[in-house]
């Protein structure tokens, strides 16, 4: 009798033992899935459909708005993740293909890109650093044909409305095309566009001042939706 129980006892014991240590092994395998990263991660989301940087520039004495637009912009912080919107934010190097603006009128884009971009890049890239934000603003370095122009604009995040906390960073603020970029490029699109800047007092006008409006999706990486 004791060696029959001995027969069936031992194997019994042995796969418990077993199933036992695969339950744990399987147990941390699961936990070790599910576990999130600490902190929180934040990256730029690319996709065209997510970055919107418009201007609205303004001609004739009763300040008639232009509006346009860029489609193209890359940077140097693509596919990369920041413990903070800040981190992730400050020393940003952008790039923006002023060939990529858009008014709504062929013409007008032609001019600009012959008779004002052309004064301001060698290749058509509008190219500049970002720096830290400071409470509600954050100065912007542009490369202007080897020079560096830095104009401080109004800063500000805020949450989008989806359930994964993803994030809007806006700036947005004015551009002095005389004095703080290059007067040559102002004084080229006066002269080439005089007729078409001109009100109905018959007086042409073309304003100085850019309005600038840029946003950009940041996502939280740490969010489940990312670790499924």
């Amino acid at each position: 009798m004791k060696n029959i129980y001995n027969h069936f006892l031992l194997p019994l014991s042995l796969s418990l033992i077993i199933f036992s240590c695969n339950d744990k092994e399987n147990s941390e395998t699961i936990q070790k899935t599910i576990t999130l990263p600490e902190g929180v991660l934040y990256k730029l989301d690319m996709t065209a459909e997510n970055i919107e940087i418009n201007w609205k520039a303004y001609k004739t004495n009763d300040r008639t708005p232009v509006l346009g637009e860029f489609s193209e912009f890359s940077s140097d912080r693509e596919n990369q993740s920041f413990n903070s919107i800040d981190d992730l934010v400050d020393g940003l190097n952008f790039s923006i293909s002023s060939l990529s603006s858009s008014s709504g009128d062929p013409i007008r884009d032609l001019n600009l890109k012959d008779y004002f971009f052309k004064y301001l890049t060698d290749n058509f890239e509008i190219e500049g650093t970002l720096g830290r934000p400071i409470n509600d603003s954050i100065d912007v370095s542009f490369n202007i044909l080897g020079q560096d122009k830095t104009v401080r604009f109004a800063y500000s995040t805020y949450l989008t409305t989806s359930k994964y906390s993803n994030k809007i960073i806006q700036i947005k603020g004015k551009l002095n095309l005389v004095n703080q970029f290059n007067g040559e490029a102002f004084n080229s699109i006066h002269k080439q566009c005089f007729d078409l800047h001109k009100g109905s007092d018959g007086i042409s006008k073309t304003w100085e001042e850019v309005d600038v409006h840029i946003k950009v999706l940041v996502i939280n990486e740490t969010n489940p939706k990312f670790h499924q």
